[in-house]
């Protein structure tokens, strides 16, 4: 999924943020051209986050679900670009605060797995995203079929994938369905 909104703060507040949060520790791992290579680790909970800090734009990607996070500047706004999963939408431990101007829910999901190019709020794309989990027959349509068709996996992946007690095959051997 990715989603862009507007939000309250401004790139030197993030960036003072990154630097001095009581939540994590900051390493920086390069420093060149305008370009500075950030390290957030919580020690804690072992786990690091990657951050790239630009003149006009910061760039923050989690270690563990490689969710991407793109802030920047455009005009006299600051927008948050997220491509991620929606369960992990602004759910990061180790993120610098970013709070919506808006009703994120209000917000035009891009584009995404679930409904491709079609533009959606992130309300109703929550919605078919529970239906599909939890399989209502209403919701898998033509189109919705289209976009979950067995061929997308690994990208999408259905149950009828996992099957347990099954052993898998070596590596490099073909498997006839």
């Amino acid at each position: 999924m990715r989603i862009q909104f507007e939000i309250k703060e401004r790139l030197p507040e993030i960036i003072h943020e990154i630097f001095t949060s009581e939540k994590w520790q900051s390493d920086v791992t390069e420093e060149q051209n305008g370009l500075r290579r950030v390290v957030i680790k919580d020690l804690m909970y072992d786990s690091k986050a990657n951050i790239e800090i630009w003149e006009n734009e910061i760039h923050i990607k989690t270690a563990w679900s490689n969710y991407t996070y793109r802030i920047f500047t455009q005009g006299n706004s600051v927008l948050c670009e997220y491509i991620g999963a929606y369960r992990g939408l602004l759910e990061q431990n180790l993120l610098p605060q970013l709070t919506p101007v808006k009703n994120i829910l209000d917000t035009t999901v891009l584009d995404s797995s679930i409904l491709g190019n079609k533009k959606e709020t992130l309300r109703n794309y929550s919605s078919v995203n529970a239906q599909m989990k939890q399989g209502n027959p209403d919701i898998q349509s033509k189109e919705h079929t289209k976009i979950f068709h067995r061929d997308h996996h690994p990208t999408v992946v259905y149950d009828e994938f996992i099957k347990e007690g099954l052993l898998l095959p070596s590596p490099g051997v073909t498997v006839k369905e």
